[in-house]
């Protein structure tokens, strides 16, 4: 069976086991079937610029990678880099493998490998040229909102991310983390979604900051459940349980930020120039972080 076919069996199974709109957001994650979402919970969603989570994408890939590279830190490095390479291969079969899922998957595997094989210099080409190269197969996609949101939000994770880290050594490793991905990610998606929806939220960071941790786990989860859901439903049940709090919270903190007054504003039509100018200015300004973790590693 195809794709078409294939989604909805899945959308049933979550949707046994999980209540509205925690299956719909479930399957927004896991399967990037956000269509399905609530037209409540997608203005809400749009409003704290979190829009880009729910949806097959680079960022939550690699994130997804980490986690599983974190989880198997008892085994060797070639073992766990392994294991790595599996979870996105297994999260790619799941959602049908169509060509979002591969495109994301393409990107963040490769710029995640050069991550972990210590050529972190290399994670910005390596995109770039897949990037590159799917264009190539079908120049249309530059204009798909799937396709800038996956890689810009791929970029800030893999590429920006670690250098904003490291300019924040004084937090706890968690908060380092957790903000560091969340500043880089807003920051590259801003411009697209500014532009696409006309509005800029002022919540978006607080928002992502405190919901984006819990993505990776609702990933895991959302596939074990899947799998377990065809093979034996009491410990599905179970995991259900655990999952469903963490979408709970995912979808009450949207919807908090959402309610407030000052959530977002209107943004006009913005000419392109100044888009560019934007990017030319974070682009400047990662050299400049690249620059200074330079000199720090190279001391006086």
């Amino acid at each position: 069976k195809d794709n078409i076919e294939k989604i909805p069996v899945l959308d049933d199974k979550i949707e046994s086991f999980l209540p509205s709109p925690q299956a719909e957001l479930v399957s927004g994650i896991v399967l990037g079937e956000k269509t399905q979402l609530p037209f409540s919970l997608k203005l809400a969603l749009r409003d704290t610029s979190t829009l880009h989570m729910v949806v097959v994408s680079g960022q939550n890939l690699t994130m997804l990678a980490g986690l599983v590279m974190r989880l198997s830190g008892f085994l060797t490095r070639k073992a766990a880099i392994a294991l790595t390479v599996l979870a996105i291969v297994g999260y790619t079969l799941l959602t049908g493998a169509d060509v979002p899922v591969l495109r994301a998957a393409a990107m963040a595997g490769l710029a995640y490998f050069a991550q972990i094989i210590g050529r972190q210099s290399d994670g910005t080409w390596v995109m770039l040229i897949t990037a590159g190269l799917f264009l190539l197969i079908n120049p249309s996609w530059i204009f798909d909102l799937s396709f800038q949101l996956s890689f810009l939000a791929t970029v800030g994770v893999v590429v920006v991310a670690p250098l904003v880290s490291s300019r924040l050594a004084g937090l706890p490793l968690f908060l380092r983390e957790n903000l560091a991905v969340t500043l880089s990610a807003q920051a590259l998606v801003t411009p697209v979604i500014a532009s696409n929806f006309h509005q800029f939220s002022l919540v978006g960071v607080v928002a992502n900051l405190l919901i984006l941790w819990t993505i990776p786990y609702i990933m895991v989860g959302g596939g074990v459940l899947l799998a377990l859901s065809f093979l034996w439903s009491l410990p599905a049940q179970i995991l259900s349980l655990g999952l469903n709090t963490l979408l709970t919270y995912f979808i009450y903190v949207v919807n908090f930020f959402a309610s407030l007054p000052f959530a977002w504003e209107y943004v006009g039509e913005v000419w392109w120039i100044v888009w560019v100018g934007y990017y030319m200015v974070l682009t400047a300004i990662m050299l400049s972080l690249i620059y200074a973790k330079k000199e720090d590693s190279t001391g006086p």
